[in-house]
């Protein structure tokens, strides 16, 4: 999932060198990952960014699609009129419209994080969308289910822009006909398709909310359990 900057295209190498660069004297990590929900690489400048992407974005059944980074959004208050720019749009299938910033630590009090958040909260007030923050207290005891969720979402990248409609059209009848189970029994049943194709395939309908997968208890593998999504 994590590509090499001379596999990818120009355009992209050059978001990622400006993204390097724009980190300053930080030792942040940064992310180049693919996202089957979006159709599109996205750059993370931060193991932060990494795991609410994961946990909250690419894996979370209720959002239907995400946009991250977006352009400033504009707010007034008793100061005047502010700018800043969130870490994502979210748009949910029953919810509407969420934004989400993702920050460091705790909780911070300095001036320049309270004018940052009061900007965001008054933009969302005057535009009635929901406005959520994730520091480490939410996003700490993820980290685990994330992390897993890393491993099953690369089989995804491996196959991007592949339409693999043999494979997707049976895997469909043998879920539908299974139901639930672990990922043993559908490889079992679809041995004559090449394992980590069926195995990103799996992946892709849990993203389309065809199956749920369920990595809460072990990592992504023979007996991760699935189900059809209710």
């Amino acid at each position: 999932m994590l590509a090499h900057t001379s596999t990818i295209k120009s355009s992209l190498r050059k978001s990622v060198i400006e993204t390097y660069r724009a980190r300053g004297k930080g030792l942040n990590n940064i992310w180049l990952v693919y996202s089957h929900k979006t159709k599109r690489d996205w750059i993370l400048p931060s193991d932060r960014q990494l795991i609410h992407w994961l946990y909250y974005l690419e894996s979370n059944p209720e959002v239907k699609t995400f946009n991250l980074p977006f352009e400033k959004i504009i707010s007034r208050d008793d100061d005047g009129i502010k700018a800043t720019i969130l870490d994502a749009e979210v748009e949910n299938y029953n919810n509407g419209i969420e934004w989400h910033e993702v920050k460091a630590g705790t909780s911070k009090c300095d001036p320049e994080h309270i004018s940052q958040m009061q900007a965001q909260i008054n933009a969302t007030k005057n535009l009635k969308i929901k406005y959520l923050r994730f520091n480490d207290n939410q996003l700490k005891p993820k980290v685990k289910v994330a992390l897993r969720w890393f491993k099953a979402i690369s089989y995804v990248a491996a196959i991007r822009d592949q339409e693999l409609l043999s494979c997707r059209t049976t895997l469909i009848s043998v879920i539908q006909k299974l139901k639930k189970g672990t990922l043993k029994s559908i490889l079992e049943v679809m041995d004559n398709y090449e394992e980590s194709v069926v195995l990103g395939m799996v992946v892709r309908l849990s993203i389309e909310n065809v199956i749920t997968l369920d990595l809460h208890e072990r990592t992504f593998g023979y007996c991760t359990q699935w189900k059809l999504y209710d």
